[in-house]
């Protein structure tokens, strides 16, 4: 069998509504799992400019401010067509502002949640584990 590796790189979109974490999900429209915003890069971009580029095509949102450097990491494998793909994804935690417009070809629904909720509303468990991650490095 064949096997393949991809990187995505992504934003974990982050408010604050009256004292407490919120977190933009999104219901991607192949998959049909709610997750973060996240793609491809694109060849010269760094995995923060990909992830801010995703970010804005997929929600029409901007990063106010990155809540830190270092990019926490996924690392999951999958099947597609006879193939084995061991894809890598690297979210950046950020603040964002600006208006929710979702991409019509790529994103079904969006929502904003609970941070400390969050985890019952992903659907993968690589992605629950990055908010308990997330969670604890932001001391909530």
């Amino acid at each position: 069998m064949k096997k393949t590796e991809e990187a995505s790189f992504g934003i974990i979109p982050l408010k604050q509504d009256s004292g407490f974490w919120q977190v933009l999900l999104i219901l991607h429209q192949g998959g049909r799992h709610w997750a973060f915003p996240k793609g491809h890069g694109n060849p010269g971009e760094t995995a923060l400019e990909s992830a801010k580029r995703e970010l804005k095509e997929e929600t029409g949102l901007d990063i106010r401010q990155l809540l830190q450097e270092e990019p926490l990491t996924e690392k999951y494998q999958f099947y597609r067509r006879q193939e084995s793909v061991v894809k890598t994804v690297q979210y950046f935690p950020a603040l964002v502002e600006g208006k929710l417009q979702l991409q019509a070809e790529e994103i079904k629904d969006a929502k904003w949640v609970p941070l400390k909720d969050a985890a019952r509303h992903l659907t993968f468990k690589e992605a629950k584990d990055m908010c308990q991650k997330l969670i604890v490095q932001l001391k909530l």
